[in-house]
């Protein structure tokens, strides 16, 4: 079992080393979609930190443009003025999001929004939002951001998320709002996985 031992370590080693590379790095200069299920590359969510939406109406008018800023504050990693403090993902499933390029603070990127480099350095994002033609549709909303401590790597940041529907006027089905402190089935997936290699790794240092 010994020889079966020192065969698998090196196998096992790369599948740990596959599991943490991507989550190894930070990325001041945005994030696509592998957040889409959350800032996992950070740690598990964490309500230290608080996102928020401010701006949009309790329900749209079809074809109307509203103005809305996404804000992420820390009870635990205060701003550092001088380098990298938050960033954040915008999804949305229906109308268009807008933004003021000039300032370099926001980008689309695969098929979401997310911060740029420069806007890394902040915790305040405006961007603006038109509705869809039909008011008596909806819109969800799901935001992931994360306040960084600019450590350039991903260890020691705290990210949440917020989920809501913005219904149209005319809207009669149900309703979703509130923030999402729920583990995702990705949490779990890395947790099932991790503990698996953890105990594996376990049980062939005890047969040596």
């Amino acid at each position: 079992m010994k020889l079966l031992g020192i065969q698998l370590r090196p196998m096992l080693v790369l599948v740990l080393l596959a599991l943490f590379i991507p989550f190894a790095t930070s990325a001041p200069g945005g994030i696509g979609e592998i957040a889409n299920d959350g800032c996992l590359c950070h740690g598990e969510r964490n309500t230290n930190t608080q996102v928020e939406i401010q701006g949009l109406p309790n329900s749209f008018e079809a074809n109307t443009k509203y103005n809305f800023s996404i804000m992420v504050s820390s009870q635990s990693i205060p701003a550092n003025l001088d380098g990298e403090i938050g960033g954040f993902r915008l999804l949305i499933t229906g109308g268009a999001v807008g933004f003021n390029s000039s300032e370099g603070l926001i980008q689309n990127l695969e098929n979401g929004w997310t911060h740029t480099e420069t806007g890394n350095a902040v915790r305040h994002w405006n961007l603006s939002f038109t509705s869809p033609s039909d008011n008596a549709s909806f819109v969800d909303f799901t935001v992931y951001g994360n306040a960084v401590n600019g450590n350039q790597a991903s260890t020691g940041d705290e990210w949440n998320s917020v989920e809501f529907r913005l219904p149209g006027v005319q809207y009669e089905g149900e309703s979703m709002a509130g923030n999402n402190d729920d583990f995702s089935p990705m949490d779990y997936s890395v947790g099932i996985v991790l503990l698996l290699a953890l105990s594996f790794l376990f049980v062939i240092t005890l047969r040596d």
